[in-house]
């Protein structure tokens, strides 16, 4: 079950995944309201967010064009929806204006509360903070119900397995119930009737699963996105204030959003077409020149948002693992197109030198150890060469050695990437690479690698000393599970595997 489930994650964008579940609980919560199981109209419901997405809609248009930046129609629409879930519907042309103010301040923060063109808050949080202070209007977060409680569980749960970041869920809620149990104890008052008032009846849920995890505004890296839990977490607690103020969720997400901006990388870099070099079938490795030099860590990956017309149902944003090492001046991306590929994959083949790609938010975990005598093995399908095309070409610039065997899988035996790189790892550091070749039936004469997909067998003779080693996987997420599921087999530990699910495959 749990592998269908993620074989249809890995299938749909992060950002649509999001927009479908909003929709659902806006739907859903329209039919709660129609029987009478929340304490409004479906109509002003469904009117409130209309008027909340024409808003949204527009107001990032004309920011998007003032700024000279590439605009998201889904963006757009996810903060529609959220505070469309946070606020309360609509009933009176006063409340309609409130609606609107939300609406226009969530949009311009995102062009105006900018450094580096990178925006630092979550736009639904930061306007119901703004309208609070300004209009003395806030969130009434009327999502955190018992009624919407097992939608917003689910559709929270996908969203959050999607970005692999069920950790911080986990560790931001734990940190509310813990923390307030505590103080509730402290004060001689009772515990358990605080734990189920988070758990039923406040936003804890649907704010961790969908505020807290959204990926511009959290940090780049695991362990600081778990600092950022466990902050956000003490935060979000009701019984703290400063002076009279006490705060709210999205004050906490607010106070948070400005660590996450001061430990984050800054830039967001336009990108302009050196050339497209043919790797081999269907495959092209994109050499960019950015508007300013990349600062990052080998392995590390970004989000690309290509604005083409008649986008489809995935949008025009995509994450992409730098190929390019950050000794270079230019920024490579290996990418694998296919026959019924996205509006997005088609606009970018077609890609000349006027064309715009903006690149942005810098993260990932998937990078070398501070270790340098730590033996590793490198394990790529396809395209997932990318990361270690990266890492490879870093070393080499450095002239840094380290104990490193490489085994690359393909279907065939010209879609081999990266060859240059691979040979002179090769010759200059020692790092030797062994490929495989899946598709047994088109087997070059001359082939003198394994054939077959990577077994016990291949490890075995390949790298003897297998137990002692740390395991980097890369490459489509079936074969990375798969994989992974060999060196179990041969009782290689989970804290000895790391795993890059590449994206950008459709």
């Amino acid at each position: 079950m749990i592998a269908k489930i993620d074989y249809l994650l890995d299938r749909i964008t992060m950002y649509r995944l999001v927009l479908y579940i909003l929709i659902a609980l806006i739907g859903v919560a329209a039919v709660l309201a129609y029987f009478k199981f929340l304490p409004f109209s479906p109509l002003a419901l469904l009117a409130s967010t209309a008027v909340l997405v024409i808003i949204c809609w527009a107001m990032n248009t004309i920011m998007g064009y003032f700024f000279e930046v590439p605009t998201n129609i889904e963006s757009a629409t996810i903060t529609a929806l959220i505070l469309a879930l946070i606020i309360d519907p609509a009933q009176s042309q006063a409340s309609f204006q409130f609606l609107g103010w939300a609406a226009i301040l969530a949009m311009s923060s995102k062009y105006i509360l900018a450094i580096y063109k990178k925006h630092i808050f979550n736009p639904a949080a930061i306007a119901v903070v703004i309208t609070s202070f300004a209009l003395g209007e806030s969130a009434s977060w009327w999502i955190g119900t018992t009624s919407m409680l097992p939608l917003v569980l689910i559709g929270g749960l996908l969203i959050a397995r999607k970005l692999r970041q069920i950790d911080l869920v986990v560790i931001f809620s734990v940190t509310v119930l813990v923390c307030a149990c505590v103080l509730d104890l402290v004060q001689g008052k009772s515990a358990l009737s605080e734990f189920n008032q988070l758990l039923l009846l406040s936003p804890l849920v649907f704010f961790a699963t969908v505020m807290l995890t959204e990926p511009l505004t959290a940090p780049p890296t695991r362990n600081l996105r778990r600092i950022y839990a466990v902050l956000t977490g003490v935060l979000f607690i009701p019984q703290i204030h400063i002076a009279s103020i006490y705060l709210t969720p999205e004050l906490a997400l607010v106070l948070s959003n400005i660590f996450s901006y001061l430990v984050s990388p800054k830039q967001k870099v336009a990108l302009k077409l050196n050339r497209k070099i043919k790797m081999g079938p269907d495959i092209l490795d994109f050499v960019f020149k950015p508007s300013q030099k990349l600062a990052f860590t080998p392995g590390q990956y970004m989000e690309f948002t290509l604005e083409h017309p008649h986008a489809d149902s995935r949008g025009n944003r995509r994450y992409f693992t730098l190929a390019s090492s950050p000794t270079e001046n230019n920024v490579h991306l290996g990418v694998r197109f296919y026959d019924k590929g996205s509006s997005f994959k088609n606009a970018m083949y077609r890609m000349d030198g006027k064309t715009k790609i903006v690149a942005a938010q810098i993260a990932g975990d998937f990078t070398l150890p501070s270790d340098p005598n730590e033996k590793l093995v490198f394990i790529a399908g396809g395209i997932g060469i990318t990361p270690f095309r990266s890492m490879l070409k870093y070393l080499l610039d450095m002239r840094q050695r380290r104990d490193i065997i490489l085994l690359y899988a393909n279907r065939y035996a010209n879609e081999i990437a990266y060859k240059d790189v691979l040979n002179s790892a090769y010759t200059q550091l020692g790092i030797k690479t062994f490929c495989t070749l899946t598709d047994t039936s088109a087997i070059p004469r001359d082939w003198t690698g394994f054939v077959g997909r990577l077994n016990e067998q291949m490890i075995l003779q390949t790298i003897p000393d297998y137990t002692e080693r740390t395991y980097y996987i890369s490459g489509p997420p079936d074969m990375v599970r798969a994989y992974e599921q060999v060196l179990k087999n041969m009782n290689v530990r989970n804290d000895q595997i790391k795993k890059d699910f590449f994206p950008g495959l459709v």
